[in-house]
């Protein structure tokens, strides 16, 4: 079902409301499910948990927390340089990311696809009590190394694309479609939900794993990860328009994945563990986007300040680039090989062509200027005669780009597919405590149900 931004808000909340109720009458069983809605924040060659103090390899789209770098690896690093968040909770300071998507050009360029939204769910599974992230937990989802489909039916099972066509209705593939897909291009990842109880990291990531069976989200987790966490799974959704590939697709994730066997995702845990907590035990049934139902949530709730969040800083996204950064080329699909560009160097953060969007106060200057390494998303720049690629944590952010602010939206998160609502429960809400002082109040904007029309979750299971 879709709750279409066109509608009238009271028209729409009405419709929501009849929609929610109809599948929580319908699933009295149903274990608590909730999201949480983001707008595009920042785009870089970050990542705290693979590459900690370095530039990574590829870019990454990331939400959350609007303070995140490559040094910003603990919970505590996350709330000391953030000033708001996506996720309109403020007594969630985590950071969501995964690998930004571009397309690949007829003239051997590529061009990178606006982030429209990502929707982030807590899905509560298992049947078992459940725990709140602890904070500081590092999780990683998919595989960036994977080249094919298995090895397990489980794998498989964890990554995932919808083609969004209303009209056509949408379909959803292990791999990345063809299109056109009009109203966006979904990417897919389920995260692990059993953990070992100790570890927040760990270099292998077994500090956490997958349950036991086929599925990704659901089935019982192992003697040796007896810890059940809430399963985290990520829509990220990019506005590719009508594009359409005739007889090949030529989309590309930054890491040169063009088939999207490799799709993965990452994220740091920085919740105020007393809340998240209370909201998995008091909260109950298929919240979708209605926090305000949810006291332990609605207590933390700011909408205004989710809206209003923007990066420290970010890298700019637009325009067409001559090889992915960080020198990634093409590694499969029907372009294979592509983007081996002459000359380039890894260690370059991102070229930034004179028609990419700039400050006001450099809009005159960039028209006139020639391929140029830009600024690290984390407040930390980096020349294009770099040879380190080593980051030093950074006191003050630097803003290269005037981001443009995100379409005020509106969003019902429509149904999640059975795959998504079955055997889940509804209980009752409570209220949550206050905040704690070590945490910072961040004026945090709420995503006013910003997520655009969102077609009905999950056309089909993924499973």
């Amino acid at each position: 079902m879709v709750c279409s931004r066109s509608l009238a808000w009271s028209a729409l909340t009405a419709w929501c409301a009849l929609f929610a109720a109809s599948t929580v009458s319908a699933t009295t069983q149903d274990p608590v499910m909730w999201i949480l809605a983001h707008h595009s924040l920042k785009t870089a060659r970050i990542d705290p948990i693979v590459s900690p103090g370095k530039v990574s390899s590829h870019v990454h789209s990331l939400v959350g927390v609007n303070g995140v770098s490559a040094t910003t690896t603990t919970a505590e690093d996350l709330e000391r340089e953030s000033t708001c968040t996506t996720a309109g909770i403020t007594a969630d300071s985590s950071a969501y990311w995964a690998p930004s998507l571009y397309s690949y050009n007829a003239d051997d360029t590529f061009t990178p696809q606006p982030l429209d939204y990502v929707n982030t769910y807590y899905l509560m599974r298992g049947n078992v009590p459940i725990k709140a992230f602890p904070r500081g937990l590092q999780m990683l989802a998919g595989n960036a190394m994977r080249q094919g489909p298995g090895p397990t039916r489980q794998n498989d099972n964890t990554v995932s694309f919808v083609c969004l066509n209303y009209a056509q209705g949408s379909s959803q593939t292990p791999t990345l479609p063809q299109g056109p897909c009009p109203q966006g291009l979904r990417t897919q990842v389920v995260f692990p939900s059993c953990w070992n109880g100790k570890d927040l990291i760990s270099s292998d990531n077994s500090h956490i794993v997958y349950p036991l069976g086929d599925n990704a989200d659901n089935g019982p987790c192992p003697g040796s990860h007896n810890i059940r966490l809430p399963t985290l799974f990520y829509e990220f959704v990019w506005g590719v328009g009508d594009q359409v590939n005739t007889g090949n697709s030529t989309w590309v994730f930054a890491n040169g994945d063009a088939i999207g066997y490799s799709f993965h995702a990452d994220f740091i845990a920085a919740w105020d563990e007393e809340v998240l907590q209370d909201a998995i035990d008091q909260c109950g049934g298929n919240l979708f986007n209605n926090l305000e139902s949810c006291p332990p949530l609605a207590k933390t709730l700011d909408r205004k300040a989710s809206d209003a969040c923007r990066s420290t800083s970010s890298e700019a996204t637009s325009g067409s680039i001559d090889s992915l950064p960080g020198c990634n080329v093409v590694w499969n699909g029907p372009h294979a090989g592509k983007g081996l560009t002459k000359g380039c160097d890894p260690n370059k953060v991102m070229l930034k062509p004179a028609n990419w969007p700039t400050s006001s106060a450099s809009a005159s200057a960039s028209a006139s200027a020639s391929a140029s390494a830009s600024t690290l998303a984390s407040g930390t720049s980096a020349s294009a005669s770099s040879t380190s690629s080593t980051i030093k944590p950074s006191t003050t952010a630097k803003n290269v780009v005037t981001l443009p602010k995100p379409k005020p939206q509106r969003q019902c998160a429509p149904a999640h597919k059975q795959h998504h609502s079955k055997g889940v429960k509804i209980n009752s809400i409570p209220k949550a405590p206050e905040k704690k002082k070590h945490r910072p109040t961040f004026t945090r904007q709420k995503d006013t149900q910003h997520t655009k029309k969102h077609q009905q979750h999950n056309t089909n299971k993924h499973n």
